[in-house]
């Protein structure tokens, strides 16, 4: 019995000639299709994408006062970290 999941329906994408390139040459070294490559590079770095849109959509919709935000002061309040002590070494890390 087989446990290969169906790939779905095709689609066409235009690439630069360089992409085009780099795809190639990585298929080959790793002696896979150009499709099993483009599909691995997708899965990988769909869901970074998706996370960017997120922060995207929530930023226009502060912007838009669709949604308000609430003062740090207030968050560190519920949480119970109000006179919490930081750690500097991870401010550093920040900047």
């Amino acid at each position: 019995m087989s446990t290969v999941t169906p790939l779905g329906r095709p689609i066409s994408v235009r690439l630069p000639e360089d992409l085009r390139e780099r795809l190639e040459a990585l298929a080959k070294a790793t002696r896979r299709s150009l499709g099993d490559v483009v599909r691995e590079v997708l899965e990988r770095n769909l869901s970074e994408l998706e996370w960017e849109q997120r922060i995207i959509a929530r930023a226009a919709d502060l912007r838009s006062g669709r949604v308000q935000s609430a003062p740090l002061a207030v968050i560190e309040g519920e949480l119970g970290l109000k006179d919490a002590l930081v750690d500097a070494s991870i401010l550093d890390e920040i900047q």
